[in-house]
């Protein structure tokens, strides 16, 4: 009777190891995870597809089963067809996407799962302005390529004529200085301008931009917090289009620009104007336009007694499609292309931008193009746009109603925050 208690016994103990083996099996082992494959295809802007081909090769040394075709679309019509192809039967696996554009698309782009990567190292990874503009609610939609931010250029030749030796480092230094370089005409013509400000984006390049720094820089609240409604008709948003705008008013003691002078890039770029804000892209404009320029780059003008610096941001980041086919592959290939160091290196080296990683700002900050642009990525700051395109038209027209004295200030300013919160408005909807 003992022996066949034991056997039973034995029989029994047999049993609970191969059922706990089978559940260790099947729940509690965690297997090797399927090697990624499959035809991914990625859409960009701007970086053709040399720039983009040393990242893809140096992918498929890693997963050799996923295939990559790259294409570089136009830049006037990238949105558009963009959003055509993401709602029609072929839409990319991968795209380029742009740092304003999360309000208007968030749902078109696949969010990134927590075993992908946390919330806690995409902060350490990225300057602040990365969780403002790609996960501000927590939930990561993008990761950026690089980061660049509005600066102040100046022409050397102009400053060193009329005895300046150093730029200005503050608004009010500014303010004093623009009156000094600009050069009028017994009518109070215009024929040297100290700067590209005030005017409208028919003659300033990316000065609905430079217009959203001010308004950030005087501390404007842009929207509710629940994203229902515009609010920068305030004093302080008021104050920083006065500021702005005062520079095209020809009754200003400050009167040094307005729309009818040729185009802010083009006027720096010739030597006819002595300073303008801009980013690092346009580097490489200037140069090929005008060999024998020469110009300089320092810091984005501060507010004086700042106790904080605020820089304005504009770049572009990568997102995995909605309706891609192969979701896994495609953000494990944006995690390796803007998260690894030695990947983002080499775009970075073959595009001339300043870096998105904290772990590389840090050797570019003696860069003598791109180190004042890299050390602003840590102290820059944006808004949520429902629609940064549209919104950019309001604001120049804002702008352009201002300084042909169409309207008010005030009511320029209020024309356009109803203009923004119908916008939005007509997303909740």
């Amino acid at each position: 009777m003992a022996l066949a208690r034991n056997q039973i016994i034995l029989i029994g103990l047999g049993v609970v190891v191969v059922i706990g083996l089978v559940v260790l099996i099947i729940f509690g082992v965690k297997q090797p995870q399927s090697e990624l494959s499959g035809n991914l295809t990625f859409w960009g802007v701007f970086d053709n597809s040399s720039v983009i081909d040393n990242a893809i090769q140096s992918y498929k040394k890693i997963h050799p089963k996923v295939e990559i075709s790259y294409r570089q679309l136009n830049a006037d019509t990238y949105e558009t067809d963009l959003i055509n192809a993401l709602a029609g039967e072929n839409p990319p696996d991968i795209l380029m996407f742009h740092n304003a554009w999360l309000p208007k698309h968030f749902n078109k782009v696949a969010p990134f799962s927590e075993n992908q990567i946390v919330l806690k190292d995409f902060k350490s990874l990225f300057p602040t302005v990365v969780e403002q503009d790609f996960a501000p609610d927590g939930v990561i939609y993008a990761l950026p390529l690089y980061i660049d931010t509005l600066a102040f250029f100046y022409n050397q030749d102009i400053f060193d004529n009329k005895g300046v030796a150093l730029p200005p480092k503050n608004w009010t230094e500014f303010e004093n200085l623009a009156p000094k370089l600009r050069a009028l005409d017994k009518t109070g013509r215009i024929t040297k301008p100290a700067a590209a400000i005030g005017g409208s984006n028919k003659s300033v390049n990316r000065g609905t931009d430079l217009l959203n720094l001010l308004m950030l820089q005087t501390g404007t609240k842009m929207t509710r917090d629940d994203f229902s409604a515009a609010t920068f008709n305030s004093d302080e948003g008021l104050n920083a289009t006065l500021f702005y705008t005062k520079f095209a008013n020809a009754a200003s003691p400050l009167y040094t620009w307005n729309d009818s002078l040729p185009y802010s890039l083009d006027s720096f770029a010739s030597g006819e104007t002595a300073m303008m804000f801009n980013y690092s892209y346009q580097l490489g404009f200037l140069k090929e336009k005008n060999p024998f320029l020469k110009f300089g780059v320092s810091p984005m003008l501060q507010p004086e007694n700042a106790s904080q610096a605020v820089n304005y941001a504009n770049y572009w980041g990568l997102a995995a499609s909605a309706k891609g086919r192969n979701r896994a592959a495609a953000q494990d290939f944006i995690l390796f292309m803007t998260t690894n160091p030695s990947i983002s290196q080499k775009y970075l080296k073959s595009t001339g931008k300043p870096p998105a990683l904290r772990s590389l700002i840090n050797s570019y900050l003696t860069d003598p193009d791109l180190g004042i642009f890299a050390r602003q990525a840590l102290t820059a700051r944006s808004w949520p746009q429902v629609d940064s395109a549209a919104i950019e038209t309001i604001f120049s027209q804002m702008v352009e109603s201002i300084i042909t004295g169409k309207l008010s200030a005030d009511r320029a300013l209020s024309e356009a925050e109803d203009k923004v919160t119908q916008l939005m408005e007509r997303r909740i909807r």
